[in-house]
């Protein structure tokens, strides 16, 4: 699927990726590192690390452990994280620098311009928890996040890239000016080889399933009340869910709650998944009761390449791949009975499954591959390294010329 070769791309000697988790820099951004092993010699990954690190090291990189403190809006502690991170810049003195999610890109590029980093890309991958926070200390952390991005923004040397208009026009609000350098990726992509059409599966009794971390923001609860309604109006439909109970998480819905209300509504709850397109050969429609804050849901993508109809909350996001009645079906978030309504149409209705299903996997094929997002962010490196690519070039033709002449 990969038309991307070194002698195409820009040159330069070392790219530092900052992510908060590595398991997140796993399940991701692997196509992401792929294009930094082309643009550049070495990649170093600063992220916090797990049990993830060796498969990370797989790919080519080097992994530089740092705890981003992921829940935390403690403005001392912060302050520490910028200062520690602006050393390690300095000691690393990459060429240019990755910043991935709202976290890394605050503190990392606040960081860059103290370590006089001055190639970056802002990568934001929606706003997270403080997207949707009513909190004042949250909304005011998500304000003064904002302002500090939009001044990044501003910078020379500096290329932004976002997941969905939504969070492009939320920065421009704040200030922001990125003129042509910006893009808006297809999500993280997906492989539509590793996750093809898959015919629909022919199931007596149709499977709803969510597949992503359990916690609030997801719509875990609003989806358990919506899957109530349809029990006691007898809509004939089994729900499944797919993912762990992300502690770290600020609201993290607990393994106990979901194992009461599983018990409850006869629903599944089948944990961590490895094999995610697995799911896609057993389950007939793809349900995420999102409250807002993603970027694109990689689930999302992932269920849609294999042909299932989406049934998804109307954020910014998920409405900017679903089209109501085309893809899928969109619903008001914190609405269950829309929810349940939505759910109660699709399982009722084989052929409009089929047909949505097959819609889905077109508008992946439109521009959220792997190969889709890998074009953009190769375009935004051509852009950044121009400078380096040249130099180097002359670098290389100096060198050639002294080797010829001392023939």
């Amino acid at each position: 699927m990969d038309n991307f070769s070194s002698a195409v791309a820009p040159r330069c000697g070392k790219i530092a990726l900052l992510v908060t988790e590595d398991w997140f820099a796993l399940s991701h951004f692997q196509p992401l590192i792929s294009v930094l092993r082309q643009v550049a010699r070495s990649v170093v990954v600063i992220t916090r690390p797990s049990k993830h690190v060796a498969k990370l090291e797989a790919l080519g990189t080097r992994v530089v452990p740092f705890d981003f403190r992921r829940g935390s809006i403690d403005p001392l502690g912060e302050a520490r994280s910028i200062w520690a991170l602006s050393r390690i810049l300095k000691q690393e003195q990459p060429d240019a620098v990755h910043l991935i999610a709202l976290k890394a890109m605050v503190l990392g590029g606040v960081a860059t311009r103290l370590a006089g980093s001055s190639r970056v890309v802002l990568h934001l991958t929606g706003q997270g928890l403080l997207g949707i926070s009513t909190g004042p200390i949250r909304c005011l952390y998500r304000e003064a996040a904002l302002r500090v991005l939009a001044s990044l923004v501003n910078k020379e040397g500096v290329h932004l890239l976002v997941e969905n208009s939504h969070d492009l026009a939320v920065l421009r609000r704040a200030g922001a000016e990125p003129d042509q350098n910006f893009a808006i990726l297809g999500g993280a992509g997906v492989d539509p080889d590793a996750f093809p059409f898959m015919p629909p599966p022919g199931n007596s009794l149709p499977i709803a399933a969510h597949v992503g971390r359990m916690v609030r923001s997801k719509g875990v609860d609003v989806l358990m009340q919506a899957f109530t309604t349809l029990r006691n109006r007898g809509v004939r439909l089994q729900l499944e869910l797919y993912g762990r109970s992300d502690t770290e998480n600020p609201e993290p819905v607990p393994t106990e709650l979901l194992t009461a209300w599983c018990s409850r509504l006869d629903a599944i709850w089948r944990g961590h998944v490895t094999d995610v397109a697995d799911v896609w050969r057993r389950a007939d429609i793809f349900v995420l009761a999102s409250r807002g804050g993603e970027g694109l849901p990689r689930a999302l993508l992932e269920a849609a390449a294999c042909g299932r109809p989406l049934v998804v909350t109307d954020v910014p996001g998920n409405r900017d791949f679903v089209r109501d009645g085309v893809e899928g079906l969109l619903v008001p978030p914190d609405d269950p009975a829309r929810l349940a309504e939505a759910l109660a149409r699709l399982a009722s209705d084989a052929d409009l499954r089929r047909r949505m299903g097959m819609a889905a996997r077109r508008r992946v094929l439109s521009g959220y591959t792997e190969s889709h997002v890998k074009r953009s962010v190769l375009e935004a490196y051509r852009s950044l390294l121009g400078p380096i690519h040249v130099r180097e070039q002359r670098v290389q033709r100096f060198g050639n010329s002294l080797r010829a002449r001392r023939a």
